[in-house]
């Protein structure tokens, strides 16, 4: 599901048995992605992995693209070891995940050893597949993988961090243009102590995404949303209202700041010189006095010191 307008709500729906299933999710998330932010429901699921021995023919009736087509080189009576790992839902859901084979004369140990190196590596973090990159010559689809599979979550920083924390607040408000209400609700969750209390209103704010989201559901995923996600009367009365007026947007230049403003040192800059590369940016001009007023609505405090830049050593 790609939202117009949006800045990156991603696809969340994946096809099983020829139907649209989408996950059962325990709260929402701000997410900081390579070339914008968003809010993203959080899946609900736990990873299991296994292994056993099966024949080759049962396993090249696999549907997965990747897997080769073994009648080339295996014969249909043969054993092989499989190692597989699979996701299952809280709704008893269970999707394949990774899956690797293996042919005589591999052992038993070969197998286990594969798993736990399937284990090891998927346990890996954002930071660190990302610090694996660095030793070679990663892709586009390598980063791409890593964005897609390990969402880059934020969370409130400590608010004596003072310009981590600001852009944290700056990042909400920019995302409350599309959903208030979802905003409203993480920053509750994000105040409470107590888990079970915390957990109720994270549920509530997924209730919440779905409703402001009304205008980019097609009907098959509003059904299928409902399946997995229960929707209570007054989400559903909230769905229906969001659903008859004009449809939210985000603003861009709104985004550009909340996003960039530490990440391209916006904070750095003088008002011209933002001005400047918010225009290079998003093809948008605003003065740098209305770029100041947006900043502060927004939080957003420069770092620059009144006065021309500072000479460097080489004038």
């Amino acid at each position: 599901m790609q939202l117009e307008g949006a800045y990156g709500v991603e696809e969340m729906m994946s096809q099983s048995s020829g139907k649209i299933y989408i996950p059962p999710y325990s709260g929402v998330r701000l997410v900081e992605c390579r070339d914008h932010i968003q809010l993203l429901p959080v899946e609900s699921y736990r990873v299991f992995y296994g292994y056993g021995k099966m024949k080759a023919r049962d396993f090249a009736n696999n549907t997965d693209e990747d897997i080769p087509p073994f009648a080339e080189f295996c014969k249909p009576d043969e054993e092989i070891w499989i190692v597989v790992q699979w996701l299952r839902y809280e709704d008893g859901h269970e999707e394949e995940g990774d899956i690797s084979f293996f042919r005589s004369p591999a052992t038993e140990k070969d197998v286990r050893k594969r798993m736990d190196e399937m284990k090891c590596f998927y346990s890996q973090n954002r930071q660190e597949l990302l610090k694996l990159t660095e030793c070679y010559r990663a892709t586009e689809d390598d980063y791409q993988y890593i964005e897609d599979n390990y969402p880059n979550y934020q969370s409130p920083p400590d608010p004596n961090a003072t310009d981590e924390y600001d852009v944290y607040q700056a990042r909400l408000k920019v995302l409350a243009g599309l959903q208030p209400k979802t905003v409203e609700l993480i920053k509750i969750a994000n105040e409470i102590k107590d888990t079970v209390k915390r957990e109720r209103v994270e549920r509530e704010a997924v209730q919440s995404y779905f409703a402001e989201l009304a205008h980019y559901w097609t009907e098959d995923e509003v059904l299928a949303w409902q399946r997995s996600n229960p929707v209570g009367t007054g989400w559903m009365c909230e769905f229906g209202t969001v659903f008859h007026k004009p449809r939210r947007t985000i603003d861009p230049v709104n985004h550009e700041l909340a996003l960039n403003w530490l990440r391209r040192n916006y904070n750095l800059l003088t008002e011209q010189e933002l001005s400047v590369s918010i225009f290079k940016r998003i093809l948008r001009w605003l003065t740098p006095k209305a770029l100041k007023k947006r900043r502060e609505r927004l939080g957003l405090t420069s770092k620059r010191k009144p006065g021309p830049p500072p000479k460097s050593d080489c004038q």
